[in-house]
């Protein structure tokens, strides 16, 4: 059964999920999370350097719903998120993390405001 433990990253508080799969090597998580009051769909796409797709899923969530259960093995270079109501980001992976670890996970959050939220867990 896994664990919810409260973080806060870069000024931020999120939640770090914890499965006990530490120690998974060089996975780096993809987390996308719905805080708004009503069901969100959010595409993500993660590309590497050359601009090929790493990963690619769009997500169905429900309210305050976070969905863990997908990663990727390479570092990528570009993350980016969207709805089919407008909201969109697109960002460099360069997670700054004071926590040592290998493969910072990469955490997306749909606000109830429509912006999209981007954040880094180990």
């Amino acid at each position: 059964m896994g664990s919810i433990v409260p973080i806060t990253i870069s000024g931020c508080s999120d939640f770090a999920f914890s499965n006990g799969t530490e120690g998974e090597g060089d996975t780096i998580e993809i987390m996308v999370e719905n805080r708004t009051d009503e069901r969100a769909t959010i595409g993500v796409r993660v590309e590497d350097d050359d601009g090929e797709t790493l990963f690619s899923r769009v997500y169905e969530l429900e309210p305050g719903h976070l969905d863990s259960a997908a990663g990727i093995e390479t570092t990528p270079s570009t993350v980016t998120a969207f709805t089919p109501e407008g909201a969109a980001a697109t960002w460099e992976y360069a997670p700054d993390l004071d926590i040592d670890c290998e493969g910072e996970d990469i955490g997306i959050t749909l606000r109830s405001d429509n912006s999209i939220e981007s954040w880094y867990a180990c």
